[in-house]
């Protein structure tokens, strides 16, 4: 990315939306706080605003992504505007993209639409060992439903993708007591909401504690941690999740530590089985075999039944490995909320969290690896439909990431299972209250061909299947491009596309070619 204007920030920049349009109250709301709080933080840090123009011209043979004969083919235009402010210094770090998307279609077989784009994150240090501050934002397109056509990005209208918008305001706080422990208490609100789809408009208020032991606590270690937290719906009941935890640890050799735990969970929603209550416990292990390699795994057991959880990483010099398994207790609005796992900035980041352990150098090393392999901003993965029921997620994720100086090849693979464990209604998947299991891999491979031109493959295939009613749909994407550095600051890509499904439901099935010319424009 090319590098914008710096600045020494002195001033504090005025509340507007690039799109002429108020942006809304609790945002504006929201975003003032965050200013204020962030004003005596940012002053000595170094701003950088870099803007942007993309241009995409698309051909498709089938834009609503629809069966046979109702297929039909069209040009759309996009031209997004955008602006990136990233902030760094001692006490605040800021990262913000904002585009606005103008897609037109010249056929009109879709409505054309004016869409906006964010992603922002911010943490301040408000004062040393005590008062820390985290905030993040997202306006995203999402898939509806994991049954029936997958989009591949914006330029789809297949009546199964709406606007997803997500924000948190989270003051904690922090404090070391010396040798002895490490303590916080931290409240967070969320907010979700989505413009169609029929999932409720949420707001999520959460006050966890946690304390674990210090470094004087060699051989015996211990922890708590409790939480709290209720979401409220628009036009239905609201969900209260509540947990403690108490852990103590056993370090059996230098590398090799023993963990317990005890607890108890008490939640308020309908339950279809009657229970949302009860003791939990678990036993397991911590193994760091070395700085680039460590195995931990537990098992146990909660009111909804047997539990297990699993974390594998390991690093060299060309691959980064990562195997990990957990079970959760969660709804859609708390998932939208942290969404790591399609941001390939956030993925890369966890990926390398447990060999990397400081988080400036880790995440210089995503910075590197995303451009220098010319990654794609999100990474597609299972789909986070539209539910209000609370349900028990299980999943399992497997990744590597191989790099040269002239290659770079992204696999991972997941299975992630939904069990409904209440009752709500609203539910617009056409699964109400059934079981799924989705799985599904996908491979990014970038290849650097000359100093100026890179070569670019994504290939996915999903797999997700309805419990109850039997069906399953199966969707396959394939993308070739080829992108071409025109000048300092401007970037070219003409990209190839193949998308498809088949479903055990009669007439869904459906199949897109399309070809894409994209320009870059640093200003």
């Amino acid at each position: 990315m090319a590098t914008g204007k710096r600045t020494k920030s002195r001033s504090h920049a005025g509340i507007h939306c690039p799109t002429g349009g108020a942006l809304p109250f609790r945002l504006r709301t929201t975003v003032a706080a965050a200013a204020l709080l962030f004003s005596s933080a940012g002053h000595a840090a170094e701003w950088t605003i870099t803007p942007a123009i993309d241009v995409n011209e698309t051909y498709t043979d089938n834009v609503n992504l629809q069966p046979g004969s109702r297929a039909k083919s069209d040009f759309v235009t996009q031209v997004t505007p955008s602006v990136t402010v990233v902030g760094k210094g001692p006490r605040l770090t800021l990262n913000a993209t904002y585009g606005a998307q103008e897609t037109y279609y010249g056929n009109q077989n879709a409505a054309s639409s004016l869409s906006n784009l964010l992603r922002a994150d911010a943490k301040a240090r408000v004062i040393d060992n005590l008062l820390y501050f985290d905030s993040s934002a997202s306006i995203t397109q999402q898939n509806i439903s994991a049954f029936g056509p997958q989009a591949v990005d914006n330029t789809n209208s297949s009546g199964n993708r709406t606007n997803v918008r997500s924000m948190r305001f989270s003051p904690y706080l922090s404090h070391r007591f010396s040798s002895f422990a490490t303590t916080e208490l931290r409240y967070a609100r969320d907010a979700v909401s989505a413009s169609s789809g029929g999932l409720s408009t949420s707001n999520t208020d959460t006050v966890s504690f946690n304390a674990k032991s210090g470094s004087a606590f060699q051989t015996l270690g211990w922890g708590l941690q409790g939480s709290d937290a209720t979401t409220h719906y628009t036009g239905q009941n609201d969900v209260r999740l509540q947990n403690i935890v108490g852990t103590l640890s056993y370090l059996l050799t230098p590398r090799f530590r023993l963990i317990g735990t005890t607890g108890y969970d008490h939640n308020d929603y309908t339950a279809l089985g009657g229970t949302s209550a009860g003791y939990s416990w678990s036993g397991g292990f911590d193994w760091r075999y070395s700085s680039r390699t460590s195995l931990s795994a537990s098992v146990g057991h909660k009111y909804y039944g047997n539990t297990f959880s699993l974390s594998a990483l390991t690093r060299s010099r060309v691959a980064n490995w990562s195997l990990s398994y957990d079970e959760t207790v969660t709804t859609t609005p708390a998932l939208f909320a942290a969404p790591g796992s399609v941001d390939t900035s956030t993925y890369l980041n966890q990926l390398l969290s447990g060999t990397i352990t400081d988080a400036a150098l880790r995440a210089q090393t995503v910075n590197q690896l995303i451009q220098s392999g010319n990654l794609p901003s999100s990474l597609t993965n299972s789909v986070n439909y539209f539910t209000n029921t609370t349900f028990l997620q299980k999943q399992l994720q497997a990744a590597v990431l191989l790099s040269s100086p002239k290659t770079t090849l992204l696999l991972s693979v997941f299975d992630i299972r939904r069990e409904p464990l209440s009752s709500q209604t609203g539910i617009v998947t056409g699964q109400a209250n059934d079981t799924t299991e989705q799985v599904g891999g996908s491979a990014v491979l970038t290849r650097r061909l000359s100093a100026l031109t890179r070569a670019n493959v994504t290939l996915l295939a999903t797999r997700v299947k309805s419990v109850s009613t039997g069906r399953v749909d199966n969707t396959q994407s394939l993308r070739l491009g080829v992108t071409q550095q025109l000048g300092r600051k401007v970037r070219g890509t003409i990209e190839l596309r193949r998308n498809q499904g088949q479903s055990t439901q009669a007439d869904v099935a459906y199949r897109e070619n399309a070809i894409s010319a994209f320009l870059n424009f640093q200003l």
